[in-house]
């Protein structure tokens, strides 16, 4: 397991993929915190009320939405303010193409076929992929967060924090990374199912983009038949991304503890069940 472990780190590191999408994460970093401050000046005084209207729009329709912890103008914006939000999510589509593009890449140049007949387990490879999938997701959400929050410094500044902010920050930050892994999981399951790049880059962009888009149509029509309003979203791996940045609850900690866990075990399952049954070709 090291040994491939070290092999999947090196091959990973050579490729010229990973290094384009670490100049995209800092590109889209810095990109971010220009586009949102350009946001709120654009918006000025008005920001207030179009949050609080697009919110009770989508609440009448029966989207359950939050916009708590949502700077509501421009003078709310500090670094501090800011630094848990960076961790939410930033960096998953990126992952998605470099985990598509590395666990694809192996199958395509027979590697994961010729390791498999050198006697290395199959959930071994697995497990190596995984591995090295989550520790190249947390150094692009890192690098992400580090140049996001130095943009954010100079543009606005730091900003005061209290004493049970870095407590309460770094906690977030754990649990926004433990819901990335979920993520990544379920990109490798789906990179192994389908064994080549374009294949599993497409399945891996349409569960990131698609599945929250589903169960909001899904709450609208609970909401346009029955009357009743049902959160299908709390459910989802983003939307519990985002419902942190409102405040680290017992209920939004333990939510998202669960979400995590059971979308990360169920994708290992799957994926590793599946690679053990097929052929490799």
């Amino acid at each position: 397991m090291t040994h491939i472990l070290r092999s999947d780190f090196y091959k990973l590191r050579k490729a010229r993929y990973f290094w384009v999408c670490l100049a995209v994460t800092v590109i889209l970093a810095v990109g971010s915190v220009f586009l949102l401050d350009f946001t709120y000046r654009l918006a000025g005084d008005q920001m207030e009320t179009q949050v609080a209207s697009q919110q009770e729009t989508l609440e009448e329709s029966g989207v359950s939405v939050s916009v708590e912890g949502v700077p509501l103008s421009y003078d709310e914006l500090s670094g501090s303010g800011q630094l848990l939000s960076f961790f939410a999510g930033n960096t998953t589509l990126i992952l998605a193409v470099l985990i598509s593009l590395f666990v694809g890449s192996e199958f395509n140049h027979g590697t994961i076929k010729n390791m498999a007949s050198r006697q290395y387990s199959r959930a071994a490879l697995y497990g190596s992929k995984l591995i090295t999938g989550m520790a190249a997701g947390a150094f692009l959400t890192l690098v992400y967060v580090l140049f996001a929050a130095v943009t954010a410094s100079i543009l606005w500044g730091f900003g005061p924090v209290s004493s049970g902010y870095w407590p309460r920050t770094l906690g977030g930050a754990g649990l926004e990374l433990l819901l990335l892994f979920a993520f990544i999981s379920v990109f490798v399951m789906f990179s192994f199912i389908i064994r080549q790049n374009g294949g599993s880059l497409a399945v891996n962009i349409c569960f990131l983009e698609f599945l929250s888009l589903f169960a909001m149509l899904g709450e609208m029509l609970v909401k346009k038949f029955t009357g009743k309003t049902m959160t299908l979203s709390n459910y989802l791996i983003d939307a519990n991304m985002n419902a942190l940045l409102g405040g680290l609850t017992r209920t939004s900690v333990i939510r998202a503890l669960f979400v995590a866990a059971g979308f990360f075990l169920a994708a290992l399952l799957i994926g590793m069940v599946h690679f053990q049954k097929r052929d490799i070709k």
